[in-house]
């Protein structure tokens, strides 16, 4: 689809040929338009409002419409487009919304930037709020689970009555996941959360709060290369566990200090039997982190902390095999890869003797 030069106020009128007329077809040619707004991406594709469709029509001499193919007829070369895209409501030509990628891997953060008047967006059964932003649009982030379909995904746009209001689509991507086999002692294996620990979490995971206090770009929570990547498919000791690995380990000495990846607000500081001491921060808007397994915390729950504080340190408490850290990612309570967001480099293979 080719971009036509920007029309004054409106830069983002569309048409899908370098000529106002898309198709000939003979006696007469057929004008096929394509913009912005959203509701109204093609008019083959998408219903138009009868009340516009006419007006359209009555502005322009010898035009029909075709309720067969969804498109307007013109004897002559169309001169629809700008006529047309001036006559639609101004709530029609506002701006659609971006969907940032549009292609992602499984594990990976959509961004939706819309206007201010979208309140959610659905994709499949998967509803996430969008919130006001202070440059006057609307933002929300969209998980893709590892366990999402992959192929063209439909996203909707609605307002706070449900309404439908854009549509886009997000294409999710094949993606390679390794196995990795983690050997742990008995006694380590054996550990198991509990009851209040599963309820604590599920709750952590599912509050969604208003207020926004991180900003692009995060910082990775220290300075040690990955040692397991998310996604991976666990194994212990040689046993699949059925499970992935829902954040990264990084390679941390013990007693290294371990600091927020953005600001927030600490939502618990405590010790569990699997993730030994831990925190999670909510960071507004859908984003929260958790970091496990330290030696000390050194923030309680409740504390309102900048991008870089630290939170504790290093250890290997809870089912871990060894000093390391492990910190994951949410967004809207759905585990996302933190390499998305941060920087992050492999460790390098250790290379077996000969």
């Amino acid at each position: 689809m080719a971009r036509l030069a920007p029309q004054g106020d409106h830069p983002d009128l569309f048409l899908n040929d370098f000529e106002f007329c898309a198709f000939a077809e003979s006696p007469s040619r057929t004008c096929r338009l394509a913009f912005v707004p959203g509701r109204i991406l093609y008019f083959d594709f998408f219903p138009i409002p009868l009340a516009w469709r006419n007006r359209a029509a009555e502005n322009v001499e010898g035009s029909l419409w075709s309720e067969e193919k969804q498109m307007i007829y013109r004897p002559q070369i169309c001169v629809v487009a700008a006529i047309l895209f001036f006559l639609l409501p101004a709530g029609v030509r506002a701006q659609a919304c971006r969907v940032t990628p549009s292609s992602v891997k499984l594990g990976y953060t959509i961004r939706l930037t819309c206007p201010r008047d979208v309140a959610s967006a659905k994709m499949g059964e998967r509803i996430v709020p969008l919130f006001p932003q202070p440059d006057g649009s609307a933002f929300g982030l969209m998980p893709v689970s590892v366990n999402e379909k992959l192929g063209v995904h439909p996203i909707q746009f609605l307002s706070a009555e449900k309404k439908l209001l854009f549509t886009a689509k997000a294409i999710v991507l094949k993606t390679y996941f390794p196995s990795q086999d983690v050997t742990l002692s008995p006694s380590i294996e054996a550990l198991h959360s509990t009851t209040e620990d599963i309820h604590l979490l599920v709750a952590f995971r599912d509050t969604v709060s208003d207020e926004r206090f991180w900003k692009d770009p995060l910082a990775p929570p220290v300075s040690g290369c990955m040692t397991s990547p998310f996604g991976v498919k666990r194994l212990h000791n040689g046993k699949p566990t059925g499970e992935y690995h829902s954040g990264v380990d990084q390679r941390t000495p013990e007693g290294e200090p371990i600091r927020a990846v953005a600001a927030g607000t600490v939502k618990f500081a405590q010790k569990f039997n699997v993730l030994g001491n831990a925190i999670g921060m909510d960071h507004g808007q859908g984003l929260e982190t958790i970091y496990l397994h330290m030696e000390k915390l050194a923030v309680e729950k409740g504390a309102r902390v900048d991008k870089g504080t630290i939170l504790g340190y290093a250890g290997e408490t809870g089912r871990a095999n060894g000093p390391h850290l492990h910190w994951a990612l949410y967004a809207n309570g759905v585990h996302v890869n933190p390499a998305q967001w941060v920087k992050l480099t492999p460790c390098p293979r250790e290379r077996k003797q000969r």
